[in-house]
């Protein structure tokens, strides 16, 4: 199994445990702030479930070999980087939009925001290429040839 998809795992497995300490957290109400519930639902989407199928993707769909070179995967390293800057960026952002009058915080929400478009952007980029039918396959091998 490729590093990038060991690492993709990984976290998403840490976002899991995020989400299942927010959610036991809030509903014991040892965190209650305005932002829980979007963070919970975060880590839970995108954190956890996004990420696996990222990671799952790579590994599963054809054209990557486990010893390719950083310089070859470059989409998923980018991938990976911005979603997981995103997240971050959304976990120290998010409780603060509301209960602060600094504008700070908002304007880290939206960057995190932006980090993860770029990631689902640089996602597709990665993959897009895979998706192919066994005959654009066999013609890519044989033009390779």
């Amino acid at each position: 199994m490729p590093l990038i998809t060991r690492l993709f795992i990984r976290s998403g497995l840490i976002f899991f445990l995020i989400a299942l300490l927010t959610g036991v957290s809030s509903q014991a109400e040892i965190l209650n702030f305005d932002g829980i519930t979007p963070l919970f639902w975060h880590s839970l989407m995108v954190g956890w479930i996004t990420q696996i199928i990222m990671g799952v993707s790579m590994w599963m769909f054809p054209g990557r070999i486990k010893e390719e070179s950083f310089k070859n995967q470059k989409w998923g390293w980018l991938t990976f980087g911005f979603l997981n800057l995103g997240l971050g960026l959304r976990f120290i952002s998010e409780p603060f939009v509301n209960t602060s009058n600094a504008d700070i915080w908002k304007v880290l929400l939206v960057i995190s925001a932006l980090f993860q478009l770029m990631a689902v952007l640089f996602y597709v980029r990665e993959i897009w290429p895979r998706v192919m039918s066994k005959d654009q396959r066999r013609k890519k091998r044989k033009e390779g040839a």
